[in-house]
């Protein structure tokens, strides 16, 4: 079945209009913070949410923010960005469990992997730090719509995945059907006219091509890291890291420690 034909049987929803108008805005060089920040309002449940997600632990504030206008502050316009869109995800992809589809599991390995990533960015790219906690909070965003579409044929892959820690979730994926997760999420993004850089990540995150400008190098180490067993591939993830980077094992292992507890915060906020 080809990716098309996939996404049109998937019924994929699209963005509410108002985050959409939301998202032209902050896109916009010439908004002011205080035109952002009111923006922002036009959508009361997501200034709900992005309040809960900027006061998790996940972001490590050292005090409570209570207004939108503080968050677009403290964040910086591109980590807003990166926040609404993943918020707006969220909020659209299937919520019902399904074979080999849990909801509370799938968002916890989604925030250990994005609150990971975004800490081993602070240490190897900084300047890509909102767009690795966003890209690994979003890499594996096609399982739920799959689970949830395909649950016949899709299902039995997953739970062969979780079952078995030796199988790789992308090998089972083009045997039974010619295409991998990261691709149907790359196609996703595209119809949700998500940021190319952030599509690209989707697509290639398990790719194999160092260089990849598309995915950073944070989000390539933490895509060993699995759903079922969120803590299977931290020896591996630790290794890739000293090897790759110079990151001390010590230093990897108290960063896992502390975005594991950080992830359980934030999981909650998601599922």
């Amino acid at each position: 079945m080809s990716l098309e034909r996939l996404l049109d049987r998937c019924e994929v929803p699209a963005f509410p209009a108002v985050t959409m108008r939301i998202l032209g805005k902050i896109r916009d060089p010439a908004l002011s913070s205080r035109e952002l920040a009111e923006a922002l309002q036009w959508d009361p449940a997501l200034v709900v949410q992005l309040l809960q997600m900027v006061n998790s632990a996940a972001f490590g504030v050292a005090q409570p923010i209570h207004d939108v206008a503080h968050a677009s502050t403290y964040l910086g316009r591109s980590q807003v960005e990166q926040v609404v869109l993943a918020l707006a995800i969220k909020d659209t992809l299937p919520r019902t469990p399904a074979q080999g589809f849990e909801p509370n599991r799938f968002w916890y390995a989604a925030a250990f992997r994005a609150t990971l990533a975004s800490t081993i960015a602070d240490q190897i790219h900084p300047a890509r730090r909102a767009e690795s906690f966003t890209m690994g909070l979003l890499q594996d965003l096609a399982l739920p719509v799959l689970a949830t579409a395909m649950p016949d044929e899709y299902g039995p892959v997953l739970v062969r995945w979780h079952s078995d820690p030796h199988v790789h979730l992308v090998d089972l994926e083009r045997d039974a059907f010619g295409w991998c997760h990261g691709e149907v999420g790359g196609a996703l993004g595209r119809r949700w006219d998500l940021p190319s850089t952030l599509v690209r990540g989707i697509e290639q995150h398990h790719g194999r091509d160092a260089a990849d400008p598309d995915l950073p190098p944070a989000n390539r180490l933490v895509s060993v890291l699995r759903e079922a067993r969120a803590e299977h591939g931290i020896e591996r993830l630790i290794e890739d890291a000293r090897d790759a980077h110079g990151l001390e094992a010590d230093w990897m292992r108290a960063a896992v420690a502390e975005a594991q507890q950080r992830a359980s915060e934030l999981a909650m906020s998601l599922a």
